[in-house]
Formats: structure tokens, C-alpha cells, sequence
């Protein structure tokens, strides 16, 4: 009798930490999955335009730096809309939700419609930002010219994406994620290599094929809105709209977080930048290490962001002590994953390269850039659910510290001194501009243990 009595108690525990765990990657695996489509995609785009010539592959990254900064802005607007729709739903506030959503819409429309007509206007800028060579710069708008046109879909498909996750939908955009990349792939097959009766049309065929598929998945993902998760009533206005007290809150929590996804996105693209410098013939080497490593990010981005919904959710439901609890454990599970990933990549390193049809010194380098990333990425996938679990929370301002301005001030002061004021050839750039990414671990646990981010913003 004595020995159940100790038992029970430690059953129903063990039950609540697997029951804990089963939530966490029933919201967990289905984003890496959708994270991972977009990933393949543009590891199929690099694999494919790779066939055509090194100087396309360096077009295309290029070209798609513009895009990276735009898909962060549009990030930071969605992660602003997530953060009060999380909270809301926490609080059972379903109409609130709808409404919130639909201002998201609005905005993320405005940012995208903003780039674009930029890009009509100037887009050679946007390829003389980073590289000075003709042909690449040729390339890289050739391929702008097309991809500029997939801008706004591309924000309408994540900004729903956001909605499906915050219902606990979220395999919905992951199946549609992942059908958007085969159907990619087949139009890189027709188009890039003129298949099928069609032309060879190489890197403007690339740039045709992923404006397609980005277009596809949008209309999929508001169709199935519309039909079947009340999207008349979000559009229509039908449960009202959100008073302006409730719009200037968000703007006020959005704006950090769009300026901090600014700053990351301009601070990496300029990191970049630095290693054109140092050495541009690196371009694919360099490619090809982003994508891997986009590629294998997803696991911890997917671990990220399902932490920061569900703290979301429990500090919508104002219990404060059990918040601290599960952060903390989110924050292990994080760390845990993101090294997993990185011992993987250092064993893989030797053969990586040659899935991309890299050979002689571009293999050898993209080989060593691929061993100095995995030594230290496992630190980002620790601030990385940290910065979600402090988004969740509204706590904007340490957001910027961790992310945004850490970038700026680590990351790209020195790979900016390595490159310009030291004569150091691409791999010890490298490695110093990566090793800045353990301070982050530092700063990360200190804005965490100050607890700011421990806030109900559904009952503000």
C-alpha cells in the first residue's frame, strides 16, 4: 500500500511530462515540415540552377538577399499579429482573434505592395547593393524582374499560416507547404532546363517557376479559409473590427519587432556583403552552406516557435508560475535539438558538397565554412527560443537586444573589421564573424531571468 502511494504520484507526473511533450510536437514537427518545404525549395533551386553555371547560383543568392529582407519584415509584422492572436486564444477571445487577424492582412499587404513598387522601379539596385561583377549583377535581375511579383502572395500565404497555427491547424499549411515545393520543383524542371515543349529559359525560368508555386499556395490556403474556417465572417467585417485603442497596442508591439527583424535582416545581408568582398568567387560555396543550414534550422525554428505559442497561450490564461515552468523546459528542448543538428552537420560535411555539384576548391571550402557554422549554430538555436518565449510574453524591447542589435553589433562589426581592416582570408572571417554567436547565450538567459515577458496581454 505504502509502495503505490510513492508510485502514483510519480505515474502522474511521468504522464503529464509525455502528455507535455506530445503537445509540444504535435505543434512542433508540423512548422518544421512547412519550414523545411521552403528550405528544399531553395535547396532545389541552388541543386538545379547549379547545372546551369556557378555564375547563376550567384545571381539567384544574390537576387533573393532582397527578398530575405523583405521575408523578415513580414516576419516581424506577423510575429507581432501572432503574439496578440496567441494571447487571445489563450483568453477564449475567438471573435478578437478573427478581427486581429484581418488588420495582419492589411498591414502585411501594405509592406509587401511597399517592395514591390521598389523593385519595379530599382531592380539593379537591389543586385549592385552586394556584388560588383556585370554578369552576376545581369543575372541577379534578370531573376528579380520575375521573383518581384511573388512578393505579395508569399506574405498573404504566412500571414494565414500564422491563423491555421493559432487553431491548432497547423498540418493544413505544412501539407500545402510541402505540395507548393514538388510543384516547384516541376516548374524548375520545365522551365529552368525547357522541357516539355517549353524554352530553356535557365535563371529567369527559376524565378517563373517560384512565382508560380508561391502563387499556388496562397490561393490554396485562402480557399480552404474561406470555405471552411469562417473566412467570410474575418473579411467581411461581420464580428466587427478593431477599435483604435486595440490597433495603436499592436502597432506599438508590432513596430519593435519589425524594426528588430529589420536591423537582423540588414545586418546578415551586409554580413554577406563582407564576404563578397574577401572573396566573391566564394559566392556558392557560401550558398550552399546557407541553404544546409536553412535546411537543418528548421528544427529548432519549429521548436521555437511552437514554444512561443504555447507560453502564449498560458500567459493568455494568466498563470504566470506555470509560464516560468514550461519556459523553462522549452528552453532545454530547444538547446537539446539545436545541438543534435550540429553534431550532424559536422558529420556530414565531407559529403555535402557534392550534392550541389561543387568541386576542387569550392568544394574544400564550402566543406570548411560547413564545419565552422555547426561549432557554434547550436548557441542561436538557444536564443532563438528564448526570443520566441520573450515575443510571446510582449517583452519587444529585450527582443531588439537579443536579436536585432546583436546581429548589428556582433555578427557585422566583426566580420566588418575582419574584411576591411585585416588582411584574413574567407575562412578566419568566417570563423571569428560565427564565434560572436556564443555571447548571445549570455545576453539571452539575462533578459530571460529578468522576467518581463511574464505578461497577459489579452487582459490589457
Amino acid at each position: 500500500m505504502k509502495r503505490n502511494h510513492i508510485l502514483l504520484p510519480q505515474g502522474r507526473e511521468l504522464r503529464k511530462r509525455w502528455a507535455f511533450l506530445a503537445e509540444f510536437f504535435s505543434l512542433a514537427v508540423p512548422i518544421m515540415l512547412q519550414q523545411l518545404s521552403g528550405n528544399i525549395l531553395n535547396i532545389c533551386d541552388t541543386i538545379m540552377i547549379g547545372k546551369v553555371s556557378d555564375k547563376a547560383i550567384s545571381g539567384v543568392t544574390v537576387a533573393n538577399k532582397t527578398y530575405f529582407i523583405y521575408s523578415l519584415l513580414v516576419f516581424g509584422i506577423t510575429s507581432g499579429i501572432s503574439m496578440f492572436m496567441s494571447q487571445q486564444y489563450g483568453a477564449k477571445q475567438f471573435h478578437t482573434v478573427k478581427r486581429t487577424f484581418c488588420f495582419g492582412i492589411k498591414i502585411c499587404l501594405a509592406a509587401a505592395a511597399a517592395f514591390l513598387v521598389f523593385l519595379l522601379i530599382l531592380p539593379e539596385k537591389a543586385i549592385e547593393l552586394f556584388v560588383s561583377g556585370e554578369e552576376i549583377i545581369q543575372l541577379g535581375t534578370d531573376y528579380i524582374k520575375i521573383a518581384r511579383w511573388s512578393y505579395i502572395p508569399a506574405a498573404l500565404s504566412w500571414m494565414s499560416g500564422v491563423y491555421y497555427r493559432i487553431y491548432e491547424k497547423q498540418k493544413l499549411p505544412m501539407a500545402v507547404g510541402m505540395a507548393s515545393v514538388l510543384l516547384n520543383v516541376l516548374f524548375n524542371y520545365v522551365f529552368i532546363y525547357g522541357n516539355w515543349g517549353m524554352p530553356a529559359m535557365g535563371i529567369k525560368g527559376a524565378a517563373l517557376a517560384t512565382t508560380l508555386s508561391r502563387y499556388i499556395e496562397f490561393f490554396i490556403l485562402f480557399a480552404i479559409l474561406i470555405a471552411f474556417y469562417n473566412g467570410k465572417e474575418i473579411f467581411t467585417g461581420k464580428k466587427g473590427k478593431l477599435c483604435r485603442k486595440e490597433k495603436l497596442l499592436i502597432i506599438r508591439k508590432t513596430i519593435p519587432l519589425m524594426v528588430n527583424e529589420g536591423i537582423w535582416a540588414a545586418a546578415l545581408s551586409l554580413v554577406f556583403k563582407n564576404y563578397c568582398y574577401v572573396s566573391e568567387a566564394d559566392i556558392p560555396a557560401i550558398t550552399v552552406v546557407d541553404n544546409v543550414f536553412d535546411m537543418m534550422n528548421v528544427a529548432y525554428v519549429g521548436c521555437s516557435m511552437a514554444s512561443g505559442i504555447i507560453t502564449g497561450k498560458i500567459l493568455g490564461s494568466g498563470k504566470m508560475k506555470e509560464a516560468w515552468k514550461t519556459a523553462k523546459r522549452l528552453i532545454f528542448i530547444g538547446l537539446a535539438v539545436s545541438a543534435s543538428a550540429s553534431i550532424l552537420i559536422c558529420l556530414t560535411a565531407g559529403i555535402i558538397p557534392k550534392i550541389f555539384s561543387l568541386s576542387g576548391s569550392l568544394f574544400v571550402m564550402s566543406a570548411t565554412l560547413l564545419r565552422i557554422k555547426a561549432a557554434f549554430s547550436w548557441s542561436q538555436g538557444y536564443g532563438e527560443t528564448i526570443y520566441y518565449i520573450l515575443r510571446a510574453g510582449g517583452d519587444v524591447k529585450a527582443v531588439l537586444f537579443i536579436d536585432g542589435l546583436f546581429n548589428l553589433y556582433g555578427p557585422l562589426l566583426v566580420s566588418t573589421v575582419a574584411a576591411y581592416g585585416a588582411d584574413m582570408p574567407i575562412q578566419a572571417v568566417y570563423l571569428c564573424t560565427e564565434a560572436t554567436y556564443l555571447l548571445k547565450i549570455f545576453i539571452a538567459t539575462f533578459f530571460f531571468k529578468k522576467g518581463r515577458w511574464c505578461n497577459n496581454l489579452a487582459a490589457k
